[in-house]
């Protein structure tokens, strides 16, 4: 069975084919395009929000209560949910749910749901942690009374972009971090900021937030201490996208952090 749930705005999930069946909806295995004629081309082409319908079996009454609850609760707030298909996933509100089928321990509806992203998205994340010091590679000690000795090379680090197109990058850097960067396909991320043994810094591209987490959980918003250059590719763009294939990732070897890439379809992939 399909592995679909809705994760609600504030981290619960609901399966919806255990329980909840909506077996492979059409809507969520189309994709569409929005786009503007030009004189013998298209003047613009973009991938925008768009609704979409389905119809889900529900046998399960406390699960029923559950996803309407987390439905209703992200649209008052305003805040949406995320909608996961086989690992892919994009922000979603449920707007409507028709009942067109009561039986005695179960019923029929019909979902309606908007679709924020214009793309499904799937995240590959690779941790790269700081290598040992020269002073950890005792077979590099002289043997001479000399002010130095020889140094490990730092190893060269990769990132795979699987995609067809470029992709958005996350980063979570752990710390201690004085003012942490890292160069990633020629492009330099870096935020001004300290941040403590402990806490984190998030830079999150699908939000567009760069946060400082501290060790007791307390969130600072430090989108003002990113540099951005003068935007997408200045060469130092807090949100620059990265290309498709391998890239060379470098780093002062000063903290360990975590990147994500995130692959973006215009569908959930049928492999």
């Amino acid at each position: 069975m399909l592995d679909i749930r809705y994760e609600s705005s504030a981290g619960v999930s609901v399966a919806l084919n255990s329980g909840v069946y909506v077996g492979r909806p059409n809507d969520l295995f189309s994709r569409e395009w929005d786009y503007k004629l030009g004189y013998r081309a298209l003047a613009t082409a973009s991938r925008g929000a768009r609704k979409v319908s389905f119809k889900a079996f529900f046998a399960d009454m406390a699960q029923a209560d559950a996803f309407r609850r987390c439905a209703d609760s992200d649209m008052q707030k305003g805040m949406p949910g995320t909608l996961r298909v086989e690992g892919w996933f994009q922000r979603c509100f449920v707007v409507a749910s028709e009942v067109d089928g009561i039986g005695g321990d179960f019923f029929a509806a019909k979902l309606t749901l908007v679709l924020l992203d214009g793309v499904w998205r799937r995240g590959t994340t690779t941790a790269f942690v700081p290598v040992q010091s020269s002073a950890d590679y005792e077979f590099l000690d002289l043997p001479y009374d000399l002010p130095y000795d020889l140094g490990a090379p730092q190893p060269r680090r990769y990132a795979v972009n699987p995609g067809y197109a470029d992709s958005p990058a996350k980063l979570v850097v752990y710390g201690p971090a004085v003012n942490p960067s890292v160069r990633l396909a020629g492009n330099l991320y870096r935020v001004d900021v300290t941040v403590p043994d402990g806490g984190r810094l998030e830079i999150d591209p699908l939000r567009r937030t760069v946060t400082e987490v501290l060790p007791d959980g307390t969130k600072i918003d430090a989108f003002s201490k990113a540099h951005r250059g003068s935007g997408a590719g200045s060469g130092e763009y807090i949100f620059e996208r990265v290309p498709v294939g391998t890239s060379e990732v470098s780093w002062d070897n000063g903290f360990g952090f975590d990147l994500t890439l995130y692959e973006e379809e215009g569908e959930p992939a049928w492999s």
